[in-house]
């Protein structure tokens, strides 16, 4: 018999309070397919995530669910149950694995989670490489994200980059009588789609770009939550039985309030003084009770500053282009069902007719969340803000799907447009314009010192590669090389013009190209003068061959490199702050590991830097004051703590 392709777990659509309300009780308890795994053990505990059932508030442990149990497989797992922990594990499980797989689908590899590995000196290196040390520090590889379903008693949930884990809370609904809860009820945040799939969402992000977490810009605590936001309400127009539910009662119109385009709407409503979900992409409940939809306000950007409040700009903008492209998409449909008029008779519209709207609706939004995650690739691998990611879309975009023949990049412009986000130097909002630009000032040395890089590493290239594509589960295994591939590219950017046989000058332009430098840096602040005496540290972080294929069935094969330089200050005004550079380098795998782009922040650019300074310091124009609900200690120049963000 054929090994299964996935395991079918019951589940919530939207929160559980939606099966105890007459029209969505139908439609939110489903079975989702999760990719099948072989060896998961009670937990559930499989090859990505570990369900951790302790209750410190409780002082109990809950008996972990076997998904592999006959009785438990042959029904579709545990049954929907606010009261079952065994379910409780068995949802968290299946929307961080729903979630993972998107994810990967998208970005072409496998995920490896996030570690805290330090980075060895250049003594160091070359005393390894001379022993033939080339490993990763025992203990370093991070097999499975911990998801803890009921962490503690408080009305949030988090995921935490220091326990490499997901902590889920629960919490008294407030005493008001708001939406389906019970007045002082239980609410479980393991127990909503949306709080899962955004909390796995700031895991895999984070697994990603680590750099995502430093507060470097007003832009980059929003990019995390808005990200995350996006993602799961994207992951739910997977479900069409959902989708076509709410099309049949909209009548199509998903401009119209819908609880498509909102978030975690039972969690939202327990809060005390709150009306309506946590948060909407297409509209919210104003201060008269009323729903009513966002219009783009192209000064929004400009005058909100809190992480969730310009996190929502974002949100926004990618729901308007949304909508953009399932109007477009769907008006002969709206055109055949009204006899040529486009608009529909009074009344339900026909079941045909929704089911083919749906089909829009989901394939849209699909095409979507995969182009927002492949973008995550082309991003910069710091500081990143709202125009970087435009510019991302654009170019991840051209790179799987080069002629857009259902306006995707239009669309997504044309949104960025009315809400007012635009990047930094660009001369028009053209598709060739905001794609990332070749590399084509490299000279002929610089190639040939890539040539010489590509095909140093291209045996470890290949081993990665195979390890990708055998059966199993082979992810520490392509840590151990990738960390191998990385240590022998930092050793030979670290050894300088001696090993190409160039001049320093040639080999200080080649640095400075990819963002970096090999001299001592100094920045000019508030009238002192700050640096280091020294040429920044290097280091690789990502070194990783991606198979990705697009829309139009276009396969695209690449090479990531990420590297990054940093300057710490240590004493003085500035002490505790650190300013980094650093690039994103996408090679061709089909194209004799040619550089397409090399997307990058300068180390030296004092602009970058005074206004990071600016903006840590609180001195921005229009900056809020940090707050402990930001950052670690309520220093600007300490790293977002996601706990504090969301409470």
């Amino acid at each position: 018999m054929n090994r299964p392709t996935s395991r079918q777990l019951r589940g919530y659509s939207l929160d559980p309070g939606f099966s105890t309300k007459l029209d969505t009780a139908g439609v939110n308890e489903i079975v989702y397919a999760v990719p099948w795994e072989d060896e998961l053990s009670p937990g559930p505990k499989g090859q990505y995530f570990e369900v951790y059932d302790y209750d410190p508030a409780s002082n109990c442990w809950y008996e972990p669910v076997d998904l592999n149990d006959t009785y438990t497989l042959a029904q579709d797992g545990e049954a929907p149950s606010e009261g079952n922990p065994k379910f409780h594990q068995q949802f968290v499980y299946t929307i961080a694995m729903k979630t993972l797989e998107h994810f990967e689908n998208s970005l072409g590899r496998k995920i490896i989670w996030a570690t805290n590995l330090k980075f060895d000196s250049k003594a160091e290196l070359a005393r390894k490489k001379k022993e033939k040390d080339e490993g990763p520090p025992a203990g370093t590889y991070n097999a499975r994200l911990r998801l803890y379903p009921h962490a503690f008693r408080d009305a949030n949930a988090y995921y935490t980059s220091e326990k490499k884990a997901i902590l889920f809370g629960y919490f008294e609904a407030a005493s008001q009588i708001q939406g389906s809860n019970l007045p002082g009820g239980v609410i479980f945040t393991c127990l909503s789609p949306d709080i899962i799939a955004h909390e796995t969402t700031h895991a895999l992000l984070d697994s990603i770009h680590p750099r995502f977490l430093e507060n470097t810009n007003k832009d980059v605590a929003a990019f995390h939550e808005a990200f995350a936001d996006i993602v799961a309400l994207l992951q739910r127009f997977t479900i069409t039985p959902l989708v076509e539910h709410q099309i049949a009662r909209t009548r199509g119109n998903l401009g119209e309030y819908s609880v498509l385009g909102e978030l975690a709407t039972q969690f939202g409503n327990a809060l005390q003084n709150n009306r309506g979900a946590l948060r909407g992409a297409i509209g919210a409940v104003n201060a008269k009770g009323v729903w009513e939809r966002f219009t783009p306000d192209p000064s929004l950007y400009e005058k909100q500053f809190e992480c969730h409040d310009r996190g929502a700009i974002l949100v926004a903008t990618f729901f308007d282009a949304f909508l953009r492209l399932y109007n477009d998409k769907t008006q002969d449909l709206l055109r055949i069902a009204s006899n040529g008029t486009g608009i529909l008779q009074p009344g339900a519209i026909h079941p045909d007719l929704v089911k083919r709207l749906a089909d829009q609706a989901c394939t849209i939004a699909q095409h979507l969340l995969h182009i927002s995650i492949r973008a995550l690739d082309y991003c910069p691998p710091l500081d990143i803000n709202f125009g970087d990611f435009l510019r991302a879309l654009i170019t991840a975009d051209v790179d799987t799907s080069p002629r857009d023949t259902n306006g995707y990049r239009i669309a997504l412009i044309d949104s960025f447009r009315s809400w007012g986000i635009f990047p930094d130097r660009v001369n028009t909002l053209s598709v060739e314009s905001l794609q990332w630009a070749k590399p084509t000032n490299l000279t002929q040395q610089e190639k040939d010192i890539w040539a010489s890089i590509a095909n140093r590493l291209k045996d470890d290239i290949r081993h990665i590669i195979d390890l990708s594509l055998s059966p199993g589960d082979h992810r520490e295994e392509i840590f151990n090389e990738s960390w191998k591939a990385q240590q022998k590219l930092r050793l030979i950017l670290l050894e300088n013009s001696d090993s190409f046989n160039v001049t320093e000058t040639i080999w200080k332009n080649f640095l400075s190209k990819l963002g970096l430098t090999n001299e001592a840096v100094e920045f000019e602040y508030d009238g002192g003068f700050y640096g280091k005496a020294e040429a920044p540290g290097l280091e690789v972080h990502k070194v990783r061959p991606v198979y990705r294929v697009g829309r139009e069935n276009k396969i695209v094969e690449q090479i990531l490199i990420t590297l990054s330089q940093t300057i710490r200050f240590r004493s003085g005004p500035l002490e505790g702050a650190k300013f980094r550079g650093g690039c994103t380098l996408i090679l061709n795998m089909s194209g004799n590991y040619d550089v397409e782009y090399i997307i990058y922040k300068n180390i030296h650019s004092q602009h970058r830097f005074t206004a990071q300074m600016d903006f840590q310091l609180g001195r921005a124009a229009g900056n809020p004051s940090f707050s402990e609900s930001l950052y670690e200690d309520g220093n600007g120049f300490k790293d977002i703590n996601i706990a504090q963000l969301h409470s």
